[in-house]
């Protein structure tokens, strides 16, 4: 009787973390399904072909012979582009459909480049992806899932306001909250870039493809 009200509880406080979480949630659940739609669609559909090769190239090429800081400048810079287009998206109502679609496409991105790892590559490419880009993208993903939240709450509060007979309100202060979480977020990417750095530098030669 005792474990059934220990287990009642702990269902509990996870719908409860459900509940206050809702829109991380909702971006977990979409670029999962976006890592698994690239996995399963990488050979048939070819834009993620195509994107999963043309990454690949890039990858190795901008890696390749290069030193510690143009492989961590060159690896924030990429990830900053997508921060970039998620801040941009939440300055406007448009975010609360733009956001998600973004996140799911970023992950079917993932997917893609694994599936192409593994079906062309076999061990080789299973030890490539899971030493070289696993463990950037993972932090990576973290920052992505925090500034897609950011985006999507700040999307939908102007959305909000933006509805007939709405009070005005100004967004002077939540916009610079804005800004400063995606600040934090930023650093997160920061260090994305330098464990790219620090993986490439160090296993790129012996894992190359």
């Amino acid at each position: 009787m005792q474990k059934g009200k220990v287990l009642s509880l702990k269902n509990f406080k996870f719908m409860d973390f459900v509940a206050r979480n809702n829109i991380l949630t909702i971006l977990v659940v979409l670029i999962a399904g976006g890592i698994a739609v690239g996995i399963f669609t990488q050979s048939k559909i070819q834009l993620i072909s195509e994107y999963s090769a043309d990454y690949l190239e890039r990858f190795i090429a901008l890696r390749s012979g290069e030193s510690f800081v143009s492989v961590a400048l060159s690896s924030f810079m990429g990830s900053a582009l997508v921060l970039l287009l998620l801040f941009a998206a939440g300055t406007s109502m448009l975010g609360v459909v733009l956001v998600p679609l973004l996140t799911a496409v970023r992950g079917m991105f993932f997917g893609g480049v694994s599936a192409l790892l593994y079906s062309q590559y076999a061990v080789k490419g299973i030890a490539f992806n899971a030493v070289l880009i696993i463990p950037s993208a993972f932090v990576f993903v973290i920052a992505l899932l925090l500034a897609a939240r950011e985006s999507m709450r700040f999307s939908v509060l102007i959305a909000k306001i933006s509805l007939p007979g709405s009070p005005s309100v100004n967004l002077a202060f939540d916009f610079k909250n804005y800004c400063g979480r995606y600040l934090f977020i930023a650093l997160i990417v920061l260090a994305s870039a330098l464990v790219d750095a620090v993986l490439s530098c160090s296993f790129l030669d012996s894992l190359i493809l």
